[in-house]
């Protein structure tokens, strides 16, 4: 990029993943995160803020702006969670029969259609969340245990989140080998195999998931939403409006996936720039 204007960043860990400490309660919830979140950033002297997020950051940074649309003045995401309501339902049953109707794009449709294809793949990449939802200690034990588990588990999720096959050389050939090490070492070290996986319990098993599945976004939040071939999950421009009220950029791209920041790094911040740029106002 020929123009990367200067912005300051704030990361925060999620808890109990990497070098934050794992809750000592149970309830640390995606919704419980967004408050801290909030707080967080109050603390630091940022009253009014942008958020950037994809997978867990999606959902958290929706709830955010659904939360404190008074302080969120941008929402960028690389994820676009899925919503609930009738509407959803038959725009996605009149897309299995007639893709013309609800797909305005060849894009959108080649992302959805056909809908049996689209579950699938839903259904197979989403394996290792019904595990780390259901049973997340009997299972990560292993991975604190063993760098082999921790390799073997770590190399599945980066192979299926980028449109791979369900084995290491996958995950490697998408994302590099440093990458892969870096992340391994990181959970390695920190031992938060175990600790970063009790996030996917708290959020099926609390209030969590019914409460983001409804939430909605008003349209004094600006949205972007970038899309990438290889996402987990894909929502259309309709269903996303159902919950952001305010979507200003739409993009699709013809390479990435779940971790597109890391595989698709100028499209993303690409994206990201723009919409600030063009969109947000402080």
């Amino acid at each position: 990029m020929s123009h990367i204007p200067g912005y300051s960043v704030v990361v925060p860990s999620l808890p109990g993943h990497g070098f934050t400490e794992g809750p000592s309660v149970s309830g640390i919830s995606p919704c419980v995160i967004a408050s801290i979140y909030h707080k967080l950033m109050l603390k630091l002297g940022y009253n009014k803020y942008v958020i950037h997020g994809g997978d867990w950051g999606a959902i958290i940074g929706s709830v955010m702006s659904s939360l404190y649309p008074e302080n969120v003045v941008g929402f960028h995401t690389t994820m676009n969670p899925p919503a609930s309501g009738w509407r959803i339902v038959l725009q996605t049953l009149i897309g299995a029969v007639f893709p013309s109707l609800v797909y305005t794009t060849e894009q959108q449709k080649s992302f959805m259609h056909p809908i049996g294809s689209f579950l699938q793949r839903i259904y197979i990449k989403f394996a290792y969340f019904h595990v780390q939802s259901c049973i997340p200690d009997c299972y990560s034990y292993g991975m604190v245990d063993s760098p082999v588990g921790l390799i073997g588990w770590i190399g599945y999720v980066f192979a299926v989140a980028s449109g791979g096959k369900f084995d290491l050389k996958d995950g490697i050939k998408n994302f590099g080998i440093d990458n892969i090490c870096s992340n391994i070492a990181l959970f390695w070290i920190t031992k938060s195999a175990q600790t970063s996986m009790r996030i996917y319990h708290e959020y099926v098993w609390g209030n969590d998931i019914e409460l983001v599945s409804n939430l909605t976004v008003p349209e004094t939040v600006p949205v972007a939403i970038s899309n990438f071939p290889n996402e987990i999950m894909h929502m259309t421009q309709f269903v996303s409006r159902q919950r952001y009220k305010n979507i200003k950029q739409f993009t699709y791209h013809e390479t990435g996936g779940h971790f597109s920041n890391i595989d698709n790094t100028e499209g993303v911040t690409g994206d990201l720039i723009a919409f600030i740029e063009n969109h947000v106002t402080t």
